[in-house]
């Protein structure tokens, strides 16, 4: 066996392509149906042409830039289990401090009244996220009436007041349990440079109630964050994420991208023109990367604090077959890949790669394939500004690549025999550009796959 490395690049700097806004009546693929994944897998993700003239390419530069990043936070900025310890505990002191008697800990009585009552706190059958902050505040209400007979309004009272406690505490304890270098990532991030000067916009999409603009180490970085309980999706729901990308529409920091024209586009279409752009982090393979894979977003899959997780689970692996379901699960869990005879490992390898644009086992390595996605795209940027060039086609056609036309020299210097003959056997990428095989299927530089070409 070998584990796979701590950093991989399927798509590292790739182009990403608009696409045309979908006919609602083809989408036959549920949300809740488990072989959605496998058939984006097998799909690859059909590129269409946009119709002209629905996007002026003023209002789009390099599909491969970073303006916007965000990131999960539980278990990928910070240590959740630890976290959540040190507020429970601060919770039972405050209480004790009000000579609350507490024969069973509030966060006990969470599950106990979870599984009592699971409308209350998970409403619409499970499928809407888990209401912690009522949750919570249900269980010190239960210990305050049953145990230290406060009246009904007393006890809201006070169990609003634990309640901030509890949420303070959690805030306050997150700088000691941070991944590796995550001030330094963010600040390099922030710090990166733009083709409009604009900040890189930095925000949080979760599952959970924190807030990092209340940690005072990271509160200067971020300019939003979506949680689920506001929402009333959690992930991997696609909604979640639109709600994120309804507030990144209306920033200041990304309005060269959609100038005056985001109050008339559709939703498809804002996901085509802000995925190329946006970077989303996280450390859970189903609820991060493969929704960020669906909107089109590159993704950097974040998973140093998950690691001793991952290598326990690698060491229990059932060999025998399983569901596509069971088989997607065990690629968000898997961390050495077996090398041997045999497709399972394989694809578990390859599905990882195919949705992830790059998995790093240390977070203070984001910044570094952020950087070098940066660095990429500004140089295409100032170079075609030096050459004065359109991007028209790129932006425009996607489902041709048209080989460039050979450059005319005179005759007596031309072999003509030996021009005709590169020009059919050879095309080029169409997302780094580098001169390929004619038969090529995949770009040996990017790794792209590479459309057929119509003759």
């Amino acid at each position: 066996a070998f584990s796979s490395p701590s950093i991989f690049r399927s798509r590292a700097g790739s182009t990403r392509k608009l696409h045309a806004p979908r006919n609602p009546s083809s989408e036959s693929i549920e949300e809740e149906d488990p072989f959605k994944w496998e058939r984006m897998y097998f799909e690859g993700g059909m590129e269409q042409n946009l119709e002209n003239g629905s996007i002026d390419e003023n209002y789009y530069s390099s599909a491969s830039e970073v303006r916007v990043v965000t990131f999960d936070l539980d278990n990928c900025l910070w240590k959740t289990g630890a976290t959540i310890s040190a507020a429970n505990d601060a919770l039972a002191k405050f209480l004790e401090e009000h000579d609350i008697v507490q024969p069973v800990r509030a966060e006990k009585i969470m599950g106990e009244l979870f599984s009592k009552s699971k409308e209350r706190y998970s409403p619409n059958g499970g499928k809407a996220p888990v209401l912690l902050t009522l949750l919570r505040k249900d269980a010190i209400q239960q210990v305050l009436q049953e145990h230290n007979d406060y009246s009904e309004e007393d006890a809201k009272k006070l169990a609003a007041e634990a309640f901030d406690v509890w949420t303070k505490a959690r805030h306050n304890v997150i700088p000691a349990h941070l991944a590796s270098s995550v001030v330094e990532c963010l600040q390099q991030v922030r710090n990166m440079p733009t083709s409009s000067g604009k900040p890189i916009l930095i925000g949080a999409v979760t599952d959970g109630n924190s807030d990092p603009r209340n940690v005072g180490v990271l509160s200067e970085f971020f300019d939003f964050v979506v949680n689920a309980e506001s929402v009333g999706h959690s992930k991997p729901s696609k909604q979640l994420y639109m709600k994120a990308v309804d507030v990144v529409i209306e920033h200041p920091h990304v309005e060269d991208i959609f100038g005056p024209i985001q109050s008339t586009l559709s939703e498809d279409v804002v996901e085509d023109i802000l995925g190329p752009w946006w970077v989303h982090i996280g450390d859970d393979f189903i609820k991060d990367v493969v929704p960020a894979k669906e909107l089109k977003i590159r993704s950097i899959w974040a998973r140093e604090l998950i690691l001793p997780k991952m290598m326990t689970m690698a060491k229990t692996v059932d060999r025998t077959k399983k569901s596509m379901e069971a088989f997607v699960k065990e690629v968000a869990d898997k961390k050495v890949i077996e090398a041997e005879i045999g497709a399972d490992d394989y694809l578990v390898d390859s599905l990882q790669k195919e949705f992830a644009d790059a998995v790093v086992d240390n977070f203070a390595d984001i910044s570094a394939v952020l950087l070098e996605w940066q660095q990429s795209a500004m140089q295409k940027v100032n170079a075609r500004k030096i050459n004065g060039e359109s991007i028209e086609t790129e932006v425009e056609t996607v489902a041709v690549v048209e080989i460039p036309s050979v450059q005319q020299v005179p005759d007596a210097d031309r072999n003509e025999t030996t021009t005709n003959a590169e020009t059919e056997t050879k095309k080029f990428c169409m997302h780094c550009g580098v001169k390929l095989p004619i038969t090529a299927k995949f770009c040996s530089v990017c790794g792209e796959k590479q459309p057929e070409m119509i003759t």
